[in-house]
Parts: structure tokens; sequence; C-alpha cells
């Protein structure tokens, strides 16, 4: 299992989550590697019996809503099938900068080979493939399509898979980002990860793109990317509303709610959706294991136990005690 864990850095303020082999026994290093796998990048299966001899790290950061994943491994395979795309409940976006080694990929009926320098993108949607010719090393944003589509209003499908050109121009731009990002990510403050997120997301959308963005600026969608930073930065406040946050945000009511017309959500329903999303990462996380499921709710803004329950399985079509028996999570008398 990932261990959760403060960088050893001086003045941390993001916790992350570090896996290495080093820490398993020989027999079940195959095992835990695809577990490790499934937790860092959703579900994967690792089709071949590992050597006694791999080696492979992985440390990851909560990154305002996404993920940071830094992976380190030995020559390996790894499958994403058809079926754990249909059991997949939420759409994510893969983006991957590779720093050293090699990897081939097959991404729907497309093949593509990554080496040092190389920008991938991928999603959970898709069949995927992939296999490590030679120790690799990457850095990979791990975003919830919701989020992406959220920030990006213009967007209004999940990319493509395939390569982003990465030794000019833009392409270029997002690697740097994307390394700097992976050495920086422990130190940056909660405070400032959602204008971090937002500015990591409009790099990779000019570079999906593949073209320069108009010179007109449209200050209703940086408003809205505006507001919806202020509701990450205090979903776990049971006051708040949309009275709160227009006042906050220095805008009308009824401002507030035509800007969240772009999406498909209310304004009350978008803070629903992101407390549901906050709890259920929470219930399957072991450092949530020792907090009751009542605790995790009350601890994203909930203040009934019943209503959250409701709201989760509608939204997830199992209950949180289902989400936290499938991991093995919780409290002993919860698993019961």
């Amino acid at each position: 299992m990932l261990r959760r864990e403060g960088d050893r850095r001086q003045d941390v303020h993001n916790p992350s989550t570090e896996w290495s082999t080093s820490d398993v026994p020989l027999g079940d290093r195959t095992d835990a590697w695809e577990s490790v796998l499934s937790t860092s990048y959703r579900e994967w299966q690792v089709p071949h019996r590992l050597p006694a001899t791999f080696y492979a790290h992985v440390k990851q950061h909560d990154f305002a809503g996404a993920e940071i994943v830094e992976t380190v491994c030995d020559p390996c395979m790894g499958q994403r099938t058809a079926g754990h795309v249909r059991h997949d409940d939420e759409l994510y976006v893969g983006v991957q900068l590779t720093t050293a080694g090699r990897e081939r990929f097959r991404i729907g009926d497309a093949g593509v080979e990554v080496a040092s320098g190389d920008v991938v993108v991928w999603t959970t949607g898709q069949a995927v493939e992939f296999e490590v010719l030679e120790r690799l090393h990457k850095v990979t944003l791990m975003i919830p399509w919701s989020v992406m589509r959220e920030r990006l209003p213009e967007r209004k499908q999940p990319p493509t898979g395939g390569k982003i050109e990465s030794r000019m121009g833009v392409g270029s731009l997002l690697a740097v980002h994307l390394l700097a990002l992976s050495n920086e990510i422990a130190t940056l403050d909660e405070s400032v990860q959602g204008s971090v997120n937002r500015s990591t997301l409009e790099l990779l959308g000019i570079a999906l793109s593949g073209q320069q963005p108009c010179a007109t600026f449209d200050a209703s969608v940086a408003m809205l990317r505006r507001v919806q930073d202020f509701i990450l930065q205090h979903l776990h406040e049971d006051d708040l509303n949309p009275t709160r946050i227009a006042e906050a945000n220095h805008i009308s009511l009824r401002y507030l709610h035509m800007l969240f017309q772009r999406s498909d959500m209310t304004v009350s329903g978008w803070i629903l959706d992101r407390r549901l999303h906050a709890c259920k990462q929470a219930l399957m996380d072991p450092a949530y294991n020792r907090q009751r499921i009542s605790e995790i709710a009350f601890r994203w803004g909930f203040n009934s136990t019943s209503h959250f329950c409701r709201a989760f399985r509608e939204k997830y079509g199992a209950s949180p005690g289902d989400v936290r028996r499938t991991v093995g999570a919780g409290p002993a008398d919860e698993l019961a």
C-alpha cells in the first residue's frame, strides 16, 4: 500500500504518499505493483509475473482536485482493458512527461513510443497497454475529466490519446512546467494550489489545441475559475452557500448563477459534487482508516450523515460503507 508521509524538505505544506518494492517481500511484488498502479492511475492489471530483481518507486501528491504521480520502474507491462473501462465510475485524463528511459504505449488502436522529454496524453476511457523497455522515470498529472471540463469550459470532449509536441513551442513549456511542478509540489501551500492547478490546466489546454489562444479575454470564464477556486478552498465549511460565495467574490447572486450556466450543474450542485468526490477519496485512503464515515462527511462540509449517505449512493450507486469494504479500510466495527 502507498504510505502517507510529509516530504522531508523544510517548509512542508503538502503531504505525499510513497511506495517502494524495497518494502515488499519478493514473492508479493507482482500483486503489490498491480495494486499500486491501480491506486495511482485507476485500475490496471499486470499480465506477467515480475522478476525478483524488479524495482519500482512511486510518490503521489494531491493537487487541488488532481494528482501528481512520480514513478521510477524497471521494465514491465500493464494493461487497462475494456472491462476496466466499463467498470470505472469516473473518467480521468493522464498527462505523462518521461524524464528518463523508454516506454511503448498502445492507446486504443494507435501505438506510440516515448523517450526522455516526450509528453503523452491518455484517458481512462480508452483501453491502454504499456510496455516499459528500459528503466523509466516519469511524472504524470492525473486529472478528473469533470475538473478539466469545469476549468476549461471551451473543451467539450476529452482529449484523444497520443503525443504532444514537446521539443518546441507550448508543448515545450508544458514539459518544463510538469517537471518543475513535480519538484515543488510538496512545498506548495494549499492556499495557492488552486491557482497553480488552474494555470497548469490552461497551459495544457493550449498545448492540446495545437495553436496559440485568441487575443480576446473572456472575463466570465476567468471569474468562474476564480469562484471555483474559492469553493475548493472552503469546501470543508458547512456554511458555504451561494450567498456567501457571491459576497466573498464581490459579485451579485444573479451573476454567480449565470456563471454556472456554462456547466451542467448549479452552484449548489457543483459544491455537492466536489464534496462527494472528496469524501470518496478519503473513504478509499488508508490515511483516514481511523475516522468514521460520519466524521469524514462532516470534515467535508456535510451536516447530516443520512443526507450524505443518500447523495453518495445516488451519485456512485453504492453506499459509503460499501466503498470502504471494497478496499478494507475504516474502523473494524464499520467493516463488520
